[in-house]
Formats: C-alpha cells, sequence, structure tokens
C-alpha cells in the first residue's frame, strides 16, 4: 500500500512540473491575459514592511482605462471609496471626491503625486512580454505556490493565478544598509462583483461630473487657502434664502438654529455627511433647528431629479444664490459646515465629514 502511495505521489509531482510553465511561458501568458482585458479595474493593497518585516503602512489604490487614451487612477478608503486620483487625458488633472474643481497638473507637479503608481499597475505595464523582462528581468524557476504561479524575479516574486495568469501579488526589495531590506508588497485584488461595480459608479460619477468642472491649479489654491479668515463669531450676511423644493424659507428658519450643509451630487463625503445629520436631527429638539442644503454646483434640473428620486424633505438651495453663498462661507472642500444662531450670528464653522461638529451642534443647541 505505501509503494503504491508513493507511486501516486510522484506520478502527481510529475504532471505538476509538467503543467507548471517556464519563466518565458509565464510571462508571455501574463502579457496575453493584459492584452485581453485591456479595461480591467485593477484595484491594489500596498503593504510597506520595514527591515524588520512588520507592516508599517497600508493603503489602496486603483486604475481604471476608460479608453486607450484616458485613464483614471485613484486612491481609495479602506471602505473602496475614491478619495482623490488623477484623470489622464491629453492634460493631467487632479480629481478630489470633495471638491467640485480639477486641477490641472505641470509636469513638474506631476511628480509629487500618486502617477508614479502607474508603474504598479500590470494593466498598464504588463501587456507585452518586452515590458514584463524589462521591467522584473528574467523569471527564475516557476513553481507552485498557494494555488498561484511564483517565480523569483530580479527585484523579488512575482505570483500569477494558475488558471488565468492574472497577476495577483509582487513583492520588491528596497535595499537598505547593505544586508538589510525593506519591502512593499502589492495585492492585486479580486473583489466580489458588487464592490466593482460600486467602485466603476464612482468612477464614472466623478469623470462625468468633472467635465463641467472649473480648472484651476495649485497656485490658485495656495492664494486662495492663504486669505481664508475665521467665520466664527460673524454674522451670516444672506436674507431672504429661497429653496428650490420648500420656495421661502424666512418663515422656516426664524427663531430657529440652521445648518448649512454644502454640498454637491457627485461628492460622496457630502452625501455621508448629510446622513449623518439626518440620523442626529430626530435626536434632539427638531423646534429649534432646521438643516437647508446649499448646491452651488449642480442646474437646479439635475437637483430636483434627485430630490424626487432621493424622496428629499428638507429645504435645498441652488442656482445663483447658492453661488454666492459658497462663495462666501466655503473654504478648502466640501462638505461645509455652517451653526448660524437664531440671530443670524455664526456659531461653528466645519470643514470635512466627521460627526464632532454635531456633537459640538448639539452642545450648543441644548444650553
Amino acid at each position: 500500500m505505501r509503494i503504491i502511495t508513493t507511486l501516486i505521489s510522484a506520478l502527481s509531482f510529475g504532471i505538476t512540473l509538467c503543467q507548471t510553465p517556464r519563466s518565458n511561458e509565464l510571462y508571455n501568458k501574463i502579457a496575453d491575459y493584459y492584452q485581453q482585458n485591456p479595461n480591467r479595474l485593477e484595484i491594489v493593497k500596498h503593504v510597506h514592511k520595514n527591515i524588520f518585516t512588520y507592516d508599517t503602512t497600508i493603503s489602496y489604490f486603483g486604475y481604471l482605462a476608460l479608453n486607450q487614451d484616458e485613464f483614471f487612477l485613484f486612491d481609495l478608503d479602506s471602505s473602496y471609496n475614491i478619495t482623490d486620483g488623477i484623470f489622464s487625458t491629453d492634460e493631467k488633472y487632479i480629481l478630489q471626491s470633495n471638491s467640485p474643481e480639477k486641477i490641472r497638473l505641470t509636469k513638474n507637479e506631476l511628480k509629487g503625486t500618486i502617477y508614479h503608481r502607474l508603474d504598479e499597475i500590470p494593466a498598464k505595464q504588463a501587456t507585452s512580454f518586452v515590458k514584463l523582462v524589462s521591467k522584473y528581468s528574467f523569471a527564475g524557476p516557476v513553481s507552485i505556490k498557494n494555488n498561484n504561479y511564483s517565480t523569483k524575479t530580479n527585484r523579488g516574486f512575482l505570483e500569477a493565478d494558475t488558471s488565468t495568469y492574472r497577476i495577483k501579488k509582487i513583492t520588491q526589495r528596497i535595499p537598505y544598509k547593505k544586508d538589510y531590506h525593506q519591502y512593499d508588497e502589492f495585492y492585486y485584488l479580486e473583489l466580489p462583483d458588487s464592490v466593482n461595480k460600486m467602485i466603476r459608479d464612482q468612477v464614472m460619477l466623478l469623470i462625468n461630473a468633472a467635465k463641467d468642472y472649473r480648472v484651476t491649479t495649485f497656485k490658485e489654491l495656495e492664494k486662495r487657502n492663504s486669505s481664508r479668515e475665521t467665520l466664527k463669531g460673524k454674522t451670516f450676511e444672506f436674507t431672504h434664502l429661497v429653496s428650490v423644493n420648500k420656495g421661502s424659507l424666512d418663515s422656516l428658519v426664524k427663531n430657529k438654529y440652521v445648518i448649512f450643509d454644502f454640498f454637491y451630487l457627485s461628492c460622496l463625503p457630502c452625501h455621508k455627511m448629510t446622513g449623518f445629520i439626518l440620523e442626529w436631527l430626530p435626536e434632539i429638539d427638531a423646534s429649534r433647528v432646521i438643516l437647508v442644503g446649499v448646491n452651488p454646483a449642480d442646474s437646479e434640473f439635475n437637483m430636483k431629479m434627485e430630490i424626487e428620486k432621493k424622496k428629499i424633505t428638507y429645504p435645498i438651495i441652488v442656482g445663483k444664490q447658492a453661488m454666492e453663498i459658497a462663495k462666501r462661507y466655503v473654504q478648502h472642500g466640501y462638505p461645509n459646515l455652517l451653526l448660524v444662531a437664531p440671530d443670524g450670528t455664526i456659531l461653528d464653522h466645519h470643514i470635512g465629514m466627521s460627526k464632532s461638529f454635531l456633537a459640538k451642534a448639539e452642545k450648543i443647541i441644548s444650553q
């Protein structure tokens, strides 16, 4: 019986060896896969290990080719929500999920961005045998590790799926003080279809919205940020507010605290912050506070469609009045939030998505 088991094991090992591709064949198969999947959504988990091999940083980024000439390279948070990215067309722009502007980049400015991550995107870098060889040199012997083809390269290790030849992991050594190394590990994730769709939808929403975004530069942003002023304690300057869905707001806001929530439709952090506010409002005295949305970026038609679709019941200001208010009070991205007292004094100003604003607002309102 032991002889039979040994023979079966030897036969199985022999079959595996026959099926395992040589290094040049593996590289050709990998290149074939990426040639056949040029518009693959690539999501990467990047783990950096220090010289003691402890994980020091973990981040996520993604890549999507829109056509032969355009692509979007972007950062993700741990929930796979896009935070910002580079949209590459005939020009290069930074798009941010919290700003209805696109920042035009010069060649020099590209060096300090996430653009270097293109070098770690197989869909961009592994579409030919020549590209693979020039990037990783000829691979060493190919083995099977954790159901993946694994091979040593001049930079570290490369692992590919045994059925599709899609690259699943790349490990790279970073020389550090002679015999010590730091390591970068890139895991090319295969996510559920629902998550892939969510990310694709975010990409297309941001890209399509950006067609109408105003163009700015880092120099303009620096000037704007240097002129920021403290709003707390000042008087809210606008009266006779008119919403697109509730009409005049004079009677609605009278003798109430008002939370002005500045947002726009393709801003994911804005939607999350509005959700936090709507969950919080029923917990406090609704007769004392009202939420007013201010959307300076989208058309009245699109906002009305959104109001109908989402069954929005709080008032929203759009159009010229929204633009004038935002020009005065929005600073450094969206969402922006103001808490205004019944007498018109601005009691708090918050930039970004955070529940801390609500905790402060509740404390002020309950006094």
